[in-house]
């Protein structure tokens, strides 16, 4: 029977490291799809997306020039998995004209058609965060017990 329980014991405990590395991960990858999904002009947008706990963070970088977004991701990654309490992350940026990158609003111009970018007219986080499901269970199939 001691040995039943043991069993059980480890088999929560795995379950319990596999489901925040699914729920790390699962962050890492949509985060970092909504930074490559970020139009890109001078690279400033992608620069701007940083990464926090439950408290989004306020921080604005005017000299941030981030074209690949691989700043952006090297921090997400850094932060997702450095956070102790992995219930919450979220991604924020500042910028006053995220919103017309995500929602449109712009006129119409060289860069923008109907008001929204020409790089992203779907926008950024909505297209990215209807992928959450797929995302998360790619990766709880990754790392929770079969």
């Amino acid at each position: 029977m001691a040995d039943f329980a043991l069993d059980i014991q480890k088999f929560a405990d795995s379950f319990e490291d596999g489901a925040e590395q699914a729920v790390r991960g699962t962050t890492i990858k949509l985060f970092s799809a909504i930074i490559q999904s970020t139009p890109v002009d001078e690279g400033r947008a992608r620069g701007n997306w940083f990464t926090a706990g439950q408290e989004p963070s306020k921080k604005i970088n005017n000299s941030a020039a981030d074209l690949s977004g691989s700043n952006a991701i090297n921090q997400v990654n850094s932060k997702v998995k450095s956070i102790k309490d992995f219930s919450t992350f979220t991604l924020t940026n500042n910028l006053p004209y995220i919103e017309k990158l995500e929602f449109g609003g712009y006129g119409d111009g060289p860069k923008t058609t109907g008001g929204y970018s020409k790089q992203a007219p779907a926008g950024m986080v909505k297209i990215n965060v209807m992928r959450f499901n797929r995302l998360l269970n790619e990766e709880a199939r990754k790392y929770l017990p079969k």
